[in-house]
């Protein structure tokens, strides 16, 4: 099993920091790569409707539409699958949730459905780190 431990990333409204991790996304030919929280309390992986747009997906052409629940009940969301990279691992297919609201508002959030499905987390509060460890085989 891989691992690679990253220290949390230091915010002002967040004394400890957040467990932020880059990622890289990819859509056919287009890859971007942007921070993600890794979020144990968040059931789904969400991708905002920017980040969406900058990989070329086309809202209006969408067909699997999701409901969402807390904070993001209501809004619009649709399922998407990507190529993801998190550094030192091999890439990987991630189902996200891309929703109605752009990264101004919500990040991209790894979660419980499929991040942590792929991955095993340790939070390491006291150290303000975090492990991400892929199972191999």
């Amino acid at each position: 099993m891989t691992s690679q431990r990253f220290p949390y990333t230091p915010h002002s409204q967040f004394p400890v920091g957040i467990p932020l991790v880059n990622i890289s996304l990819s859509n056919e030919t287009t890859t971007v790569t942007v921070p993600a929280v890794v979020d144990s309390g968040a059931a789904l992986n969400i991708l905002p409707y920017d980040v969406g747009l900058s990989l070329n997906l086309n809202w209006d052409k969408q067909t699997y539409p999701l409901d969402l629940g807390g904070i993001l009940t209501g809004t619009r969301a649709y399922a998407v699958l990507l190529q993801a990279k998190v550094e030192p691992f091999s890439p990987l297919r991630l189902a996200f949730a891309w929703i109605d609201k752009p990264g101004t508002e919500v990040r991209v959030l790894l979660g419980q459905v499929n991040f942590f499905q792929e991955f095993d987390i340790h939070f390491y509060g006291c150290d303000k780190a975090f492990e991400i460890a892929h199972k191999s085989g």
